[in-house]
């Protein structure tokens, strides 16, 4: 009797056994429909139609905003604070990108925007290659990564929330700021001043498109209209000063760098001279509020930079 159940439990073992290795079997050999994505660079590549473990050296905001999470994505990407709670789970892949972290996540689609992550991941999944700053606003970028991985339906449902909202911030401010005061973006990095344009993060997708707000002639001239930043001397700031100043600062090396030239920046006599200095408009703002780019942090900066104004003189 007992060798009897013994017996019969061994043949009921050997067919779940061999039931999984059917399922498997088939999970394998499920046909995975592809199609031809043509890259900003004009080459073409066969991906997935539908990706379901996507990896993501950068553009995890643009993945996250259409309802999808990566199986893995770098850690500075998942540091972005208008990302917290929306990013758990998702495996770190280092920076520099380790292929070997990537491969072990079993990709079926990589993103990359570096030429050299581009070679490296090719060899382990169809991996696409968008430089950064290949889109030149946010109703671009949402388009371009919600094409890449066959949610675009879901991209224009955002787009529509978005430009609501836009619409709703921009009635906000009607009372509140005059139609021809200008808004500027700066920042201090290490020992140097720049001012920012509209796609290089710091609020500008927000203050520029979203809002509509106008930047100084000088600074439409030589920075919006041409390569979207400018390093600037103190000395040719007023040049460049608008009446409302977004102003952050960071650094490369010793935070405390950044944070002296700031400091004497803040101090000298051509800034405290600066009529939108005296007016009180200069709004010191926290780096990474404004650093971050995707679509979901030009959302948020939105918020951020509506509330300064409502709040500033």
């Amino acid at each position: 009797m007992k060798k009897g159940i013994i017996l019969l439990g061994s043949m009921f073992l050997i067919a779940v056994v061999l039931t999984a290795c059917g399922d498997n079997k088939s999970a394998g050999n499920e046909k995975v429909e592809m199609r031809t994505y043509t890259m900003a660079n004009g080459k073409k590549v066969e991906i997935p139609a539908h990706p379901k473990r996507i990896v993501a050296s950068e553009y995890l905001g643009n993945i996250v905003l259409l309802g999808m999470k990566p199986v893995g994505a770098r850690a500075k990407q998942m540091e972005n604070p208008y990302l917290e709670g929306r990013v758990d789970g998702i495996a770190d892949i280092g920076d520099p990108v380790s292929a070997e972290k990537v491969a072990e996540l079993k990709p079926d689609l990589i993103i990359v925007s570096k030429e050299d992550e581009f070679e490296a991941m090719s060899k382990i999944a169809p991996t696409v290659l968008i430089p950064y700053a290949t889109s030149k606003n946010v109703e671009e970028d949402v388009r371009q990564i919600a094409d890449l991985v066959g949610e675009k339906k879901a991209g224009e449902a955002w787009l529509d929330k978005f430009h609501q909202k836009a619409k709703e911030s921009r009635a906000k401010l009607a009372d509140k700021l005059d139609p021809n005061e200008t808004v500027g973006i700066y920042e201090v990095q290490d020992k140097d001043f720049y001012v920012m344009g509209q796609n290089m993060g710091r609020g500008g997708q927000a203050i520029y498109n979203a809002l509509q707000l106008k930047a100084p002639a000088k600074i439409q001239k030589d920075v919006l209209d041409g390569q979207d930043w400018q390093k600037i001397s103190l000395e040719v700031l007023p040049e460049f000063a608008a009446d409302r100043m977004f102003v952050t600062s960071t650094s490369s090396g010793s935070a405390k760098d950044g944070e002296k030239t700031l400091k004497d920046l803040t101090n000298s006599p051509i800034w405290k001279n600066l009529p939108t200095f005296k007016a009180g408009n200069v709004y010191q703002m926290d780096f990474d509020t404004m650093f971050y780019y995707d679509p979901l942090a030009v959302e948020g900066q939105l918020d951020v930079i509506v509330e300064k104004l409502l709040a500033s003189n």
